[in-house]
């Protein structure tokens, strides 16, 4: 949703009240282990049902990537909510397997060899090496932060890229278990890909900011060799190499200078290819449009290309579709169009019309791609449908579905889920929620909205962990997630029909289950490192920040003045009588924030040091001009922590 909100917490547990220097109310925190216990146990409780490594038969699998064996005799794919990978006979088309992996399982690739797999298990930070033949993990690889998306080379080379803090590329040697390499990147790496030689490997890089990345790493030197910028860009996802000299990228393209009163002209968020040339002295890009006037493919997620490079296919989550385009067409006339023109091309919605050859309708919230060997039959995953689509490459028609197995009975939360990531709300289908919380979570980017005039844009913010933190939005004007938060967005900022009742209670039921991801500044018991150990002194002593980030999610739940201005051009009256100044903002809670920069309301803080120092000049956002170099750093290494 583009609406924002605070920063979230699990679900508080009440403890006792207590009154703070400033006067506010307030509960104690919790302490730092059983935090890191609690957040732990949520995810486990929201991600899988399992007894003794079986996999209980009622749950969502929700496969999120896949991969196909070089013999073409077994699919497999990685079940996020499942903590599983399944096996599927191809010739039978049904799950033959199911093994049990570690927590939160994003991607899955096939050795060349066939016999063993790699999975990487996001919420464990881990990849589960799989002997294919004997269905079983057979060892655990333990690597950095997060990883994400996974591709596996020759001679035993394995490829992950880790999305949490570290923000890096490790080159493992899946024969011995071990990390050969750590190639630093930019930040929040998502899908890699090899090139056809083996010689290149593409990182997309979905930095919080308006620019975005593709990051190529030599990989016999493990270096990163270019940097290519990709401007007004987000959600980068998937990436694939159409030929030696021209590389893919899928993600959408958000004009977040643009007020929110141009949705129904499709200028706000549409969804994009990024054509890359690396056959020059220096890389150049060009982005398309999937869409056109009337006609949007929202949430382009993964991508692939026939072996031949004359054929692309885009998962569209939002749509629940694969968009199929001849890559000659594209190529060729972006080749006759004069330079001095390329940059307009990323506004045409009719673009699109000359290189589209099919859209195949499949399940739902597609993500993952993968072709067999011979490019004849295309695989999809259908995250949210528990299914597999089962694509002829030549007729573009929907041959089988393997269904990978599903909860006997819906739950509010799993429909919350689908509508969370269905575009069908918006005007158009344009995007979804999804499109400005991925994964719940958040762009980084800030948004004019209409409801507090034009002009005051306000930052993105996770919605990871929200319940029991009302009020919502920066100001504090939405005392509810679904009437007062999901409603007004969908019919207002998305130009959305209205939400039936059960409809936006099933979306705050999901939005108030999202969890934190563990937080990896802590020890696996909870433990503080000696700097932070100190930072939690200042914080609670000398700098004052506990007035008002206190209790289980470490804030007050009241609003503030600190000297930011306003964030709107009048006040804002509530129901009840209570009156918001403009200047006044709803104290944020802190769980989490190493994972959601740029910070306060605009996003105006760039890290967390700028909140302290460049931004608060006063000292009425905590009282932190005295404080030393070191002082502030064990500060900030603290606030991390929560």
């Amino acid at each position: 949703m583009i609406a924002t909100c605070n920063r979230a917490a699990p679900t508080a547990i009440p403890g006792p009240r207590t009154r703070t220097a400033a006067g506010n109310s307030a509960s104690r925190p919790r302490r730092p282990e059983a935090t890191v216990l609690f957040h732990l146990v949520m995810w486990m409780a929201m991600l899988t049902d399992a007894a003794s490594g079986v996999r209980a038969a009622d749950l969502d699998r929700s496969p999120l990537q896949l991969a196909v064996t070089p013999d073409g005799t077994t699919l497999l794919t990685s079940n996020r909510t499942a903590d599983s990978v399944s096996l599927v006979d191809l010739g039978t088309g049904r799950v033959a397997r199911e093994v049990a992996v570690g927590t939160g399982p994003t991607s899955v690739a096939v050795a060349p060899e066939g016999d063993i797999a790699y999975v990487a298990n996001r919420l464990a930070d881990t990849v589960s090496v799989i002997d294919r033949r004997e269905g079983r993990v057979i060892r655990t690889i333990t690597v950095a932060n997060q990883p994400y998306d996974i591709v596996t080379g020759k001679n035993g080379r394995v490829f992950v890229s880790c999305v949490g803090k570290d923000e890096v590329v490790q080159v493992l040697d899946g024969r011995r278990g071990k990390v050969l390499h750590t190639v630093r990147v930019d930040q929040n790496p998502r899908h890699v890909a090899l090139s056809r030689d083996g010689k290149r490997l593409y990182v997309t890089c979905d930095a919080y900011d308006t620019t975005r990345w593709l990051d190529v790493i030599d990989t016999s030197r493990g270096v990163v060799t270019q940097r290519v910028p990709i401007p007004l860009s987000s959600n980068l996802r998937g990436v694939v190499e159409l030929r030696p000299d021209v590389v893919v990228v899928a993600h959408l393209n958000p004009n977040p200078f643009t007020p929110l009163t141009q949705v129904q002209q499709g200028w706000v968020n549409t969804n994009a290819l990024t054509m890359v040339f690396l056959d020059g002295p220096k890389p150049r890009h060009v982005m398309l449009l999937l869409d056109a006037f009337t006609s949007y493919h929202a949430n382009p997620y993964d991508i692939a290309a026939t072996p031949d490079g004359r054929r692309i296919f885009v998962a569209c989550g939002g749509t629940d579709e694969v968009v199929v385009l001849d890559a000659a067409k594209i190529i060729n006339a972006i080749r006759k169009t004069p330079p001095d023109r390329l940059t307009r091309l990323r506004s045409r919605l009719s673009l699109q019309r000359p290189f589209l050859l099919k859209v195949i309708p499949v399940g739902r919230n597609p993500y993952g791609l993968a072709l067999s060997a011979d490019g004849s039959t295309l695989y999809v995953a259908n995250h949210l449908g528990n299914s597999v689509s089962v694509i002829d490459t030549g007729t573009y028609q929907v041959k089988s579905t393997i269904d990978i197995g599903s909860a006997s009975k819906m739950s509010p939360r799993r429909r919350g889920e689908i509508l969370f990531n269905s575009a069908a709300i918006c005007f158009q289908r344009q995007f979804s929620c999804a499109s400005c919380h991925p994964e719940g979570h958040t762009t980084g980017l800030s948004w004019d909205l209409e409801d507090d005039g034009l002009g005051n844009p306000k930052n993105i913010r996770s919605f990871r962990g929200v319940k029991g933190t009302a009020p919502f939005r920066w100001q504090g004007e939405a005392a509810a997630i679904g009437a007062d938060e999901c409603g007004p967005t969908v019919s207002g900022a998305m130009r959305g029909q209205p939400l039936s009742a059960s409809d936006l209670a099933a979306l705050a039921t999901f939005v108030e289950a999202m969890p934190l991801v563990p937080n990896p500044y802590r020890g696996r018991d909870g433990t503080l490192s000696g700097s932070a150990r100190r930072g939690k002194e200042i914080f609670e002593g000398r700098a004052g920040c506990v007035e008002c980030h206190s209790g289980e999610s470490f804030t007050s739940r009241e609003r503030a003045d600190v000297g930011l201005g306003p964030g709107r051009p009048d006040t804002i009256s509530l129901p009840g009588g209570d009156v918001i100044e403009a200047t006044e903002f709803d104290i944020p809670q802190l769980l989490g924030v190493w994972d959601s920069p740029p910070y306060l309301h605009d996003g105006r803080a760039r890290t967390l040091l700028e909140i302290f120092t460049r931004f608060n000049p006063d000292d009425e956002h905590g009282a932190t001009s005295d404080l030393s170099e070191s002082e502030l750093k064990d500060l900030i290494e603290y606030v991390k922590t929560l």
